[in-house]
């Protein structure tokens, strides 16, 4: 399979309508959302290890963007497990993209903004040591502190021990440690429930680093809304 297909085929893999897409404007057109689920599998190439014998998991999978990608470009990796806590968005993933490669659970975690009334848990369902490469974009960006450092306690636990995690968070240096929907950040309006958690850069990475995990790389502010780029590894690895 070539690197990138020299005409982008958007009927060779089922597509989500576009109110199930979040992102919102970032992916109302089609070839827009197959294209960043593109790029996010190269990404997680270049940075994570990402290949087909690798077990990738997707920590707030929406309606399957990542694994549409891995579709085009891969067409399949050892396991993809899509997990997510928005019934409908998994529901459709789940019925249109599930294959002997590619599965899809539904959480119950609670969070205020997503799900205000699952269980207070930071379960995510992986055994100990079972993933290769954990992906989570735009998920730690609408969490408070103590529920970052909960579940990255448990992502430091289902790593593999050379596993890398690539996740994205709003941080920034010299700010406050921890603010929720914060004013005149970005030039965006911030509204609702965790829309935007705000991060002191060493105060996120200490929380981390505290629940066993290590930052590999960091590229500020080049992602969606302006959240950054970490990459982490296991620090009883290092």
């Amino acid at each position: 399979m070539t690197d990138t297909p020299a005409a982008l085929d958007l009927a060779a893999v089922p597509l989500p309508p576009y109110r199930l897409r979040m992102g919102g404007a970032h992916f109302k057109r089609d070839a827009d959302f197959v294209e960043a689920g593109i790029r996010d599998v190269k990404l997680l190439r270049q940075r994570a290890g990402l290949g087909r014998r690798k077990r990738l998991l997707d920590w707030g999978c929406g309606a399957g963007r990542l694994a549409i990608g891995v579709k085009h470009l891969l067409g399949n990796v050892a396991d993809y497990h899509g997990v997510d806590v928005q019934p409908e968005l998994l529901g459709w993933a789940k019925d249109h993209l599930t294959d002997e490669h590619t599965r899809f659970t539904l959480v119950d975690q609670h969070n205020a903004r997503y799900n205000p009334d699952g269980q207070a848990t930071y379960d995510i369902p992986a055994e100990p040591g079972s993933v290769d490469v954990l992906y989570s974009y735009s998920v730690f960006s609408h969490m408070l502190a103590d529920d970052v450092a909960g579940y990255a306690r448990t992502i430091a636990r289902i790593l593999a021990p050379e596993g890398r995690a690539l996740m994205t968070a709003f941080v920034e240096e010299d700010v406050p440690d921890c603010v929720e929907n914060p004013t005149d950040y970005l030039k965006l309006e911030w509204k609702g429930a965790l829309h935007c958690v705000r991060f002191e850069r060493r105060y996120f990475e200490q929380l981390v680093w505290d629940a066993g995990l290590v930052v590999e790389e960091f590229v500020h502010g080049r992602e969606t809304d302006g959240q950054s780029m970490y990459v982490f590894a296991r620090r009883d690895s290092r």
